[in-house]
């Protein structure tokens, strides 16, 4: 199902819970002592670099479990001072608040994968990946994929849901987004998921269709399916509602705007369109939770970065707080 969990840290008290619920999740997806000593460090010095030098923020955490395998996915985010040299920061030793300096080249050195976005009066996002378990490593993916799934504040249960589905180098990726909020919403976009699932080789508007009527069950839900084929260098698209499908290249974007209506409610004929898709293209699908106002023009350089960091800074950026928000980013995978 893709959800996030966050954390609002805003004062030291908020570090031990961010490092208890870390080191849960490296345990609960198979990793060793080491693992979940690992998964505390880098999030005690997340959070902790969050409330000494960004003035508070907020942790996400995200499990992905495939096969054998365990990941846990971090975003730290805050709307601080920034680094003015991110470089210097990274090296041991260096420290702005007097401590020893050694936070975030702690947690680069027990990443697998880590990247920031920041910059003198611009906040900072930190996103990084622990694989916490799982044997040998597979046929690497042809896609670079991250999302961002989170309810609106005094919810437990995020009506938003985002799937994707990789096979022989074809990609599928939906975004739903169950009407209102809580366990109901939930309900209506954890449906949409499970058609999604079932219907591997169906298109996107055929696949939007079955979703209708799964859904007349639930109280309803938009959602927008996309599928891309690297072999015949196209993205296919539908949508229902106000899911937001974005297909970018470099600071250009068209955007792809969903049919009226409601699944499980009332839809008229479900459109396909088709765009050309290749090595530069970067995919970004989110709910109305995120305001559609972004570019990646005014982040000079982000649209080159990994999918993590780009959702974690459009979704820092743009959440609105009063909705459930959701982001997916998907770009081809380096060389």
């Amino acid at each position: 199902m893709m959800s996030t969990f966050r954390h609002e840290v805003t004062h030291e008290g908020h570090v031990g819970q961010v490092r208890r619920h870390a080191r849960e999740a490296a345990k609960k997806l198979g990793g060793d002592e080491a693992a979940e000593g690992a998964a505390g460090i880098i999030a005690t010095e997340l959070a902790t670099n969050i409330v000494k030098h960004g003035g508070g923020g907020e942790i996400l955490l995200r499990e992905i479990r495939t096969g054998d395998h365990g990941v846990l996915e971090y975003h730290a985010l805050d709307s601080g001072a920034g680094m003015a040299n991110v470089s210097a920061c990274l090296r041991d030793g260096y420290s702005t608040a007097g401590s020893a300096g050694t936070g975030l080249g702690a947690v680069r050195r027990m990443s697998d994968q880590f990247q920031i976005h920041s910059g003198a009066g611009k906040g900072t996002v930190i996103w990084a990946r622990q694989a916490v378990a799982g044997g040998a490593a597979g046929k690497p993916p042809a896609f670079e994929i991250s999302g961002i799934s989170v309810a609106v504040r005094g919810e437990e249960l995020c009506g938003d849901c985002w799937d994707a589905e990789e096979t022989g180098g074809l990609l599928r990726v939906m975004v739903a987004d169950g009407l209102g909020h809580g366990p109901f919403a939930e309900a209506a976009s954890r449906e949409a998921v499970h058609v999604f699932r079932q219907r591997g080789n169906a298109g996107p508007a055929d696949c939007l269709d079955h979703m209708h009527h799964a859904l007349f069950k639930t109280r309803g839900a938009a959602a927008s399916v996309v599928r891309i084929s690297p072999a015949t260098g196209l993205l296919q698209s539908a949508g229902v509602g106000n899911v937001v499908v974005r297909n970018c290249v470099g600071n250009a974007a068209k955007t792809l705007s969903g049919d009226n209506g409601t699944l499980g409610a009332a839809i008229r004929r479900v459109n396909e369109t088709s765009l050309p898709w290749g090595g530069e293209n970067v995919l970004v699908m989110h709910s109305d939770g995120i305001a559609s106002a972004w570019n990646f023009e005014a982040y000079p350089g982000l649209a080159n970065r990994h999918p993590g960091l780009i959702a974690g800074v459009i979704y820092r950026d743009f959440r609105r707080i009063h909705d459930d928000s959701t982001v997916v980013v998907v770009r081809p995978s380096a060389p």
